[in-house]
């Protein structure tokens, strides 16, 4: 049995097992897509603002089982039944999304602010 403080690196031991034997499938295009919204150092103001905004999109609605046009019907007719409740729902979602991210923008501004008034300390020698 692994303990729970152990879970994480036996994951990633066996995430890397499976690599080596080369059984993660090509995931081609979605894998450049996706990649492609990933960023090594800092997201853009422009990227935080679009991911901050809420959005259900009814044409990425689909199912990959066996009888997915059934399921795929089901899910568009669900979420057409509960709309109402949805579009309230992205919007308060967006609305704090966007809050949040203002207050962090103010404080990253006000950071930078107080590190350019803040002399810069020497260091001192190791000797």
């Amino acid at each position: 049995m692994i303990m729970p403080e152990n879970a994480g690196a036996h994951a990633r031991q066996a995430a890397a097992d499976k690599r080596a034997r080369g059984g993660y499938a090509d995931c081609g295009e979605r894998a450049d897509a996706l990649e492609a919204t990933i960023i090594a150092e800092r997201a853009p103001a422009e990227l935080l603002s679009e991911w901050a905004v809420i959005e259900i999109e009814p044409e990425v609605l689909y199912s990959s089982k066996l009888a997915g046009a059934p399921v795929t019907a089901l899910k568009r007719l669900l979420l057409r039944l509960m709309r109402q409740y949805l579009v309230e729902l992205e919007a308060r979602q967006t609305r704090f999304n966007l809050g949040v991210l203002a207050e962090v923008q103010l404080l990253e501004r006000r950071i930078e602010s107080l590190e350019g008034s803040v002399p810069a300390r020497a260091e001192p020698d190791s000797e």
